[in-house]
This record gives C-alpha cells, structure tokens and sequence, in this order.
C-alpha cells in the first residue's frame, strides 16, 4: 500500500459500494462513504489476496462490536 494514513469514524449511516473499472488497466474501487469525505480504495489485478485479507478484518472487526453491544442493543444487520 502507497503510504496514507486516514482516520474517519464508522457510522450506522456508513455505506460502502464496489465500481470495476475494466479499461486498459484493470482495477476495483471499494468506496467507503457517509459524510463530507469518501475514503477509496482502489485494488489492481493481482491484489485480491489483501483484499481478503482487509475483508476478514472487518469482518472480525464487527464481531467485535457485536459483542460490545449491549443484550438489548440496537445493532443493526443489513
């Protein structure tokens, strides 16, 4: 990864999409979203390894905070 650190907060209203862009040079674009700044991630051919990897942390990520929530929480699964 090219070095930028960023740092946002993850909100219920957080949304996230997934834009293939197939021209001469192949690449995803995962877009994080929900405020004034989108955060993009954008991943070659080639990549696909980190980006399970990314995914497996998010998922143990949420986990987490599935278990942070109170019994009777308002979590919310979509």
């Amino acid at each position: 990864m090219n070095s930028l650190t960023v740092s946002a907060h993850i909100e219920p209203d957080t949304e996230s999409r997934v834009t293939v862009f197939g021209d001469q040079s192949p690449f995803v674009c995962v877009r994080i979203s929900g405020g004034p700044v989108d955060i993009a991630l954008m991943a070659a051919p080639g990549t696909s390894k980190a980006v399970r990897a990314l995914a497996v942390a998010l998922v143990e990520a949420a986990h987490v905070l599935d278990t942070m929530a109170p019994a009777v929480g308002s979590a919310v699964i979509r």
